[in-house]
C-alpha cells in the first residue's frame, strides 16, 4: 500500500478545497465552507497551487477558444456586394 494516511487525508483535503472554492466562486459557500478555506489557506499552500493551475488552464482555454468578432465593415461590404450582384 503506497502513501501514508496523512498523505491521503491531505489529498482529500485538497480535493475538498477545490470543491468548496468552486462553491464560493458561485456564491453558494456556507460560512463553514468559508472558514474551511481560510484554515486551509493558512495551512496548505499546495491545495491553492492546484486551484491556481486550474485557473490558469481555464484562462488558457478561454483565450484559445475565443473567436474574434466579425467587424461591422465586413458585414456591410458583404451586404453591399450581394445587393449589387442581385
Amino acid at each position: 500500500m503506497s502513501g501514508s494516511a496523512s498523505e491521503e487525508n491531505h489529498h482529500s483535503d485538497c480535493e475538498k478545497v477545490v470543491d468548496v472554492f468552486e462553491k464560493w466562486l458561485e456564491g453558494k459557500a456556507s460560512e463553514a465552507d468559508e472558514e474551511f478555506l481560510a484554515e486551509q489557506a493558512d495551512e496548505c499552500s499546495p491545495c491553492f497551487e492546484s486551484i491556481d493551475k486550474q485557473k490558469q488552464f481555464v484562462q488558457f482555454l478561454n483565450n484559445a477558444l475565443r473567436r474574434p468578432g466579425t467587424p461591422a465593415s465586413l458585414v456591410d461590404t458583404i451586404k453591399t456586394k450581394i445587393h449589387h450582384s442581385a
